[in-house]
């Protein structure tokens, strides 16, 4: 019998107790950091390694797990897999995923939503990992069609800030979100989601370097689509701000990072200054060539800033258009805000009104993006004196009024 032949009952017997002391001693004996789950330990170490006498041992124990497992691995194993999930990981969330389409070409088509129910694991760039009620193990959502979570928090601190930006508190969020992070155990899934709101509060309180600062971390965390969303980049008249300056100095270390998406953040606000060109440079390559769909779509659409107004309705618009709709809903109100300033600065108002609006509408989620939209729209109705449709646009506003508990 081959040692992996040896260990593997062994294996199945711990695999939910995941660590136990002599598998944990083997691999802090082959010089590992922290120790490894039984399977990772066996796909990486290899066996040549160990001294002779190690390896009678690690046999002799491998065989000796099959009826002398660690008395805490027996109880763990002995357990409910889900019940072992809730205890780490808290109660069930809440899901909302689309269904893909039967074909490339019509997958990110507006489809019906599905709900679904589960307590997260991880929820990053690829996946949601959950287990779903009654479940004996886990189940994964691909990030691409996940278009909400609603999390259900693991600690109060968390669904403190969370309550208070779905209240637009925003100082408030970027005051004690990043305490409410340190504070007890919560999973990392939902850190990042405490971090993204964080970044969403710096941002409609015009405060972009903080945002970006801020995106720099969560960039780096494996983050999902509708996270990378909240990405601090001008999509409107940012580039007008008077922090224009101190951001752009920002930008100088960001467009170098090795970070795809915290690259992108750096090109874009570059691309309004004197280093203009490498910022298209950037932005070009980005579009072409990032491994992340989110960061491609983004990268294009900065680039529409540099296209003339006059260019716009004759050659790019129906192309520009197929670009944003090609994004999963929730990650086009970006996008949106950049294609009605394009289309206001074309000359072309009725058009720009109806991007305005769709922001107002669609993404109640983007304050940063529907607080500045609609007024737009009300103001573009005005000057073409549909005075009635203004005063209903301006009714928008109210729902993003400040809330109270």
């Amino acid at each position: 019998m081959s040692w992996r032949e040896a260990i593997q009952p062994g294996i199945s017997k711990i695999r939910v107790a995941c660590y136990v002391e002599s598998v944990e001693y083997c691999g802090r004996d082959n010089a590992l950091r922290k120790p490894m789950n039984p399977n990772e330990f066996i796909s990486r170490t290899p066996i040549w390694v160990l001294t002779i006498s190690k390896r009678v041992r690690l046999i002799v124990l491998a065989v000796s797990l099959l009826g002398a497992i660690d008395p805490l691995a027996n109880r763990a194993c002995s357990q409910d897999f889900r019940q072992l999930a809730e205890e780490k990981f808290g109660k069930d969330s809440r899901i909302w995923f689309s269904e893909p389409g039967d074909t490339s070409l019509d997958r990110w088509e507006p489809r019906e939503l599905f709900e679904d129910f589960g307590i997260i694991l991880e929820w990053n760039a690829q996946n949601v990992v959950l287990v779903r009620p009654d479940a004996k193990s886990e189940s994964t959502i691909s990030g691409d069609y996940v278009v909400r979570i609603e999390p259900n928090w693991t600690n109060p601190a968390g669904e403190k800030i969370h309550r208070l930006f779905r209240q637009y508190q925003f100082q408030s969020v970027a005051d004690q979100g990043n305490e409410s992070i340190k504070l007890g155990e919560m999973p990392r899934w939902q850190q990042r989601v405490i971090l993204a709101e964080m970044i969403e509060s710096r941002s409609a309180l015009a405060a972009p370097d903080a945002a970006g600062k801020l995106f720099s971390v969560l960039a780096k965390l494996n983050p999902p689509q509708l996270l990378v969303a909240t990405i601090p980049i001008p999509w409107g008249s940012e580039t007008l701000d008077a922090n224009l300056p101190k951001i752009q100095r920002l930008a100088d270390v960001w467009i170098l990072d090795e970070n795809e998406a915290v690259q992108l953040m750096g090109a874009a606000w570059l691309l309004s200054g004197p280093k203009r060109a490498n910022a298209i440079e950037s932005l070009e390559n980005l579009a072409k060539n990032s491994k992340s769909q989110i960061v491609r779509s983004y990268a294009k659409a900065q680039l529409w800033r540099t296209v003339p107004p006059a260019e716009v309705i004759s050659d790019r618009y129906p192309k520009w258009l197929a670009e944003r709709d090609s994004l999963l809903l929730p990650i086009q109100a970006g996008p949106t805000m950049l294609l009605a300033e394009r289309l206001a600065q074309a000359g072309q108002p009725v058009l720009a009104i109806s991007e305005w609006l769709r922001i107002a509408t669609l993404h109640e989620d983007r304050y940063h993006l529907a607080s500045k939209a609609i007024p737009k729209a009300v103001a573009a109705l005005r000057s073409l004196g549909r005075n009635e449709e203004a005063d209903k646009a301006e009714l928008l506003l109210q729902r993003y009024q400040i809330k109270t508990p």
